[in-house]
């Protein structure tokens, strides 16, 4: 409470503090807003990697990451991602550099991490990316195409690789722990 009797300096100084208490819980509430508007976003949570393919037109399928590869994809509320994927098994031995600037270094082992935006009406996300193990990503936005159906995310392309066209497809499921 102010004290009316005391002097001016003080009453000053606690009326502004309070003002400015009430200023920062102003911005903490619309700080807070814009996470929730966030927290829709279908993407939240943490997502587990159960298939990572790619497959060549006329090829059998590449299983870069072992048949059954490890990973994890987190996307926070408030606009951060984590991407890791391993091979299973690792193999550690293998060489850890590799000339092709969008390999992972080492080549068993792919990670970046970032801020993410969404647009859902494309049905892509994009990954801002400051750091991570690929070098060709970094200060990139790298863009993914995605579908949720439940409770798991399928990332599907085509890209081409020398005259053949090549079908990547990743799919997680949600980790029932994240929500």
């Amino acid at each position: 409470m102010f004290n009316f009797r005391g002097n001016r300096p003080t009453l000053l100084r606690r009326f502004v503090f309070q003002a400015a208490t009430v200023a920062l819980c102003s911005v903490g509430l619309v700080a807070s807003a814009s996470a929730v508007e966030r927290a829709g976003n279908s993407l939240v949570g943490t997502w587990r990697l159960v298939s990572y393919v790619d497959t060549p037109d006329g090829a059998e399928p590449i299983l870069a990451f072992g048949t059954e590869p490890q990973g994890l994809m987190i996307f926070t509320a408030d606009g951060h991602v984590s991407i890791s994927i391993m091979r299973n098994p690792p193999n550690i031995a293998a060489a850890t550099t590799d000339p092709d600037p969008e390999a992972c270094i080492p080549g068993w082992y792919c990670s970046y991490f970032g801020t993410y935006s969404v647009d859902e009406k494309k049905g892509i996300w994009i990954t801002h990316v400051p750091g991570g193990n690929i070098p060709a990503y970094l200060g990139t936005d790298q863009p993914r195409p995605f579908k949720i159906h439940g409770a798991k995310l399928v990332i599907s392309e085509t890209y081409q690789q020398g005259d053949k066209r090549v079908r990547a497809e990743r799919v997680l499921i949600r980790d029932q722990i994240s929500r």
